[in-house]
């Protein structure tokens, strides 16, 4: 059976260096897209609906210099098995000039809110959820991607997939 890594933070980076500095890599190596885009992976199809950015959420404060990054995503098991699921299976990403390499953030751990996805769950065959994934991003970053690593039981790790947007704050039109 193929399964993700819980953690795979130090991969994703790695991961993300190699795929940009690869000459004439394959386009099945990394896949990206924007929000309502149908993003399929090998074991599930997964669709980032909406972001926006704020300053609390239901009472939950981010860290001094830091906002929420409010991320709503549904994700359908496309796998012939039922699949265990991390949110932090996903990160949100930015590209911090200074350091030269993209910065990122895991999902919060409290759960602030009945819609946010749960830190861990099964999702069986054909099954669909939509919920919420929030991440606590510095104040100075607008432009944002939410990225899936593929990765399996033999440490291989597959394609690599990434959602680009330009968060706005909460109740402000795109």
């Amino acid at each position: 059976m193929k399964l993700r890594n819980k953690k795979w933070v130090s991969v994703a980076a790695l991961a993300m260096m190699l795929v940009l500095s690869a000459c004439g890599g394959s386009s099945e190596e990394y896949e990206e897209g924007r929000i309502g885009d149908v993003m399929h992976s090998e074991f599930f199809d997964f669709t980032v609906n909406n972001v926006y950015i704020c300053d609390t959420y239901e009472g939950y404060t981010p860290e001094a210099d830091h906002k929420l990054l409010v991320s709503e995503l549904t994700i359908k098991n496309t796998f012939s098995e039922t699949i265990p699921m991390f949110d932090t299976d996903f990160q949100a990403q930015w590209n911090d000039k200074d350091d030269q390499d993209n910065a990122f953030s895991n999902p919060v751990e409290t759960m602030v809110s009945e819609e946010q996805m749960e830190s861990e769950y099964d999702l069986a065959v054909d099954e669909e959820r939509t919920g919420l994934l929030i991440f606590e991003v510095p104040t100075d970053f607008d432009d944002f991607s939410i990225v899936y690593l593929e990765e399996f039981d033999t440490g291989e790790t597959g394609n690599l997939y990434e959602v680009f947007f330009t968060a706005k704050e909460a109740g402000v039109s795109v």
